[in-house]
């Protein structure tokens, strides 16, 4: 093993403590050439001081701070004027108590009938109800926070998942004086009209809870409409339809003879005239036709969409939404597309004077599946 001139091995001298008289001095070829005057600190602390940064910022996170005193600003309101702002939030607030008490009225004191023409207005009256609700408490909401409450802005650096205790007991007063800033405590009016608008928004829900209140049972009116027997087949300006009023070949839109029937979602029927021979009637409806004649719902069971275009040659009627196909002469049977189930047909005859009138209601219900249906 070497040795130095000093006669200790070199692993000697590695495990010995350096003596720093020795080191500094010249005796030793080995000794450090960097000296106390020109040795440079370069950590990381001394260049964030260079750069005018508060070596804090390596420390642990400070707490926020609860800002006591507000600064006036521009906006700040007068008396006068904060008490025409609590006015008009308050305003706003008991808008939306009052759009729930008439969502509420509207829903169970009128509710909504098949037969009435005035089913139009029932379900804009409810929309317009819940939009005052929910835009009374909203627009109040805003108002109150523009207007009363304290305008402040906040710095707070990032920090670790952990909150100190100083942090938490600072947040706790943030708070406290936050509520304190929106004048709940001494503004009563608004506190008070606050209380009412946003508690009413409870009741808003309160109609589906009840199982839609006077819509129980509500899947036994899917399977109804207006046709009923006895009831004549018009034309959407009111006019019968007599037989021979159809030339061959060619198709009618019926309605029921019944007040409101026209605008009835469920009821358009098209009245096809065909061959007699052409008619492929299903078991149990050979006297569901007339001459050829032969009704069908319009709607389509796939999704809903009118069902209007016919070609004669093959009898075949086209959804124009998404190209189902069915065979009017053949019970309206699927013959292509996403339809499911062939439209439903409607019973018909003709009375003394001419005119075709509806044996009965569809006896299955009519459009797209719904969530109750059993057929």
């Amino acid at each position: 093993m070497s040795e130095t001139p000093d006669g200790k091995s070199i692993r000697d001298r590695l495990r010995a403590p350096a003596d720093t008289g020795a080191a500094n001095s010249g005796g030793d070829s080995r000794g450090s050439d960097v000296t106390d005057a020109s040795f440079q600190q370069t950590d990381s602390r001394a260049e964030l001081a260079s750069h005018g940064r508060d070596e804090r910022q390596h420390s642990a996170p400070s707490a926020p701070v609860a800002h006591a005193i507000q600064e006036p600003r521009k906006a700040d309101l007068s008396e006068a004027e904060a008490r025409s702002a609590e006015r008009k939030v308050a305003a706003l607030f008991v808008l939306s108590f009052l759009g729930v008490i008439g969502f509420v009225v509207t829903f169970f004191v009128a509710p909504f009938k098949f037969t009435e023409r005035d089913n139009i207005y029932f379900t804009p009256l409810l929309a317009l109800f819940m939009t005052l609700a929910l835009a009374g408490i909203g627009a109040g909401a805003v108002l109150w926070a523009k207007t009363l409450m304290v305008d402040e802005e906040a710095v707070q650096e990032r920090h670790g998942f952990a909150s100190e205790i100083e942090e938490r007991d600072a947040t706790g007063q943030a708070l406290v004086q936050g509520f304190e800033q929106t004048g709940l405590a001494r503004r009563s009016l608004l506190r008070n009209t606050l209380l009412l608008g946003a508690g009413s928004l409870a009741l808003l829900p309160l109609p589906l809870l009840l199982d839609l209140g006077p819509y129980a049972h509500k899947e036994d009116r899917f399977r109804t409409t207006a046709w009923k027997k006895g009831v004549r087949l018009v034309r959407r300006n009111g006019t019968p339809i007599r037989i021979g009023d159809l030339a061959l070949g060619s198709l009618e839109t019926a309605y029921p003879d019944v007040p409101g029937g026209v605008q009835m979602a469920d009821t358009p029927t098209m009245l096809i005239r065909m061959r007699p021979e052409e008619l492929k009637p299903r078991k149990g409806r050979e006297d569901w036709s007339v001459d050829g004649h032969i009704a069908y719902s319009v709607i389509c069971t796939h999704l809903g969409c009118p069902v209007k275009l016919y070609e004669q040659q093959t009898h075949h009627l086209f959804c124009p939404c998404h190209q189902s196909t069915f065979d009017a002469s053949n019970g309206a049977k699927v013959l292509f597309g996403p339809a499911a189930r062939n439209l439903p047909q409607l019973p018909i005859y003709v009375d003394d004077e001419g005119y075709f009138v509806a044996k009965s209601d569809y006896t299955e219900p009519v459009g797209p599946s719904f969530w109750e249906r059993k057929s």
